[in-house]
């Protein structure tokens, strides 16, 4: 029996150790948590150490298996074309809900064919340029950009990623142009950024951190609308002179329509507990993601829509379409 928004809410204030079903105990074989981007990105590394204390909580393996391509489209239908027992999982970030507003037709309906569990964590993107760029701090970046128009690149891990999202808002907001060059993920584009190839990109942090240190790259800004503890001495966009700057992704669990309620149940329960681990508290705030607050399914539901609805303003300003 699939999970009304009703029918969630009220399950959490009840919570077996295991969920009873049909079948038996959930679960009682490993769980398979797909990814819809590339293997050692800042996604894959946040999936991974959730998966691991998500197994614990479980009491089960669950496995991360890498389904990247058409800006995560593939792995995300995957899912949702999958048997929903709950042993099919999707850990999937702003583009399960942005491609509606990027593509003609997608090959999944977020709001048919998906349940949204818990939302895992925030990952805000560090502004990180070339040495060789004429400046040291993001006001020196939007003076120069504004006096060379079109001159600037910027790099992205995708056409309508949080990346290419990031980079818009910064133009409009600072009224200066760049040019936005896709790349398959973060790796790469780093690695033309590091070389010279490219100016710019607003990088997840894990990828950024090692360039940082070897001076490879400098870091002018943090994307988010608070400082990280990851890049302490990182000022904000806002606090670097862009008024309401704000281009945070996020990442959420998510698993297919006609789960049965109690493994939903079980799922945020064991999601709650896993992202309240010490271990994974640590790792994660080292990488620089910032942990979700504990929302029901409901509440995850209307944030995730609200929070793609805010950043479908800067797809439509920009034009952006697949």
């Amino acid at each position: 029996m699939p999970l009304t928004r009703r029918a969630a809410l009220a399950l959490l204030g009840a919570g077996p150790a295991a969920a009873q079903t049909a079948g038996g105990t959930y679960p009682d074989r490993p769980v398979r948590l797909v990814v819809p981007y590339l293997a050692g990105g800042s996604v894959d590394i946040l999936n991974r150490a959730y998966a691991r204390a998500l197994g614990e909580q479980l009491g089960q393996t669950v496995v991360v298996e890498n389904r990247p391509g058409g800006t995560t489209s593939i792995g995300t239908a995957y899912v949702a074309r999958a048997v929903p027992d709950g042993y099919t999982l999707l850990g999937g970030g702003d583009s399960v809900e942005l491609n509606r507003y990027l593509m003609a037709a997608p090959p999944y309906d977020a709001d048919r064919d998906l349940i949204a569990i818990q939302q895992l964590a925030d990952v805000p993107y560090v502004l990180i340029v070339n040495p060789r760029v004429p400046a040291r701090s993001l006001a020196e970046l939007v003076r120069y950009g504004r006096a060379n128009p079109g001159r600037l690149t910027y790099a992205s891990f995708g056409i309508g990623g949080g990346g290419h999202l990031s980079g818009e808002l910064l133009c409009r907001l600072a009224g200066m142009e760049a040019l936005h060059i896709p790349y398959p993920g973060n790796p790469p584009a780093l690695l033309d950024v590091v070389a010279g190839r490219v100016d710019m990109m607003f990088c997840t942090i894990p990828v950024a951190q090692p360039s940082l240190r070897s001076g490879e790259v400098l870091a002018l800004a943090m994307s988010s609308p608070a400082r990280v503890a990851a890049l302490p001495d990182v000022p904000t966009c806002a606090e670097a002179g862009l008024a309401g700057y704000d281009s945070t992704g996020e990442m959420t669990l998510y698993a297919p329509t006609g789960v049965p309620a109690p493994i939903v149940q079980r799922l945020w329960q064991a999601t709650r507990a896993a992202l309240e681990s010490p271990e994974l508290v640590r790792l994660l705030g080292q990488q620089g993601f910032v942990i979700a607050p504990p929302r029901s399914p409901a509440e995850t539901t209307r944030h995730v829509k609200a929070h793609a609805a805010r950043m479908a303003e800067v797809i439509r300003a920009a034009g952006i379409r697949l």
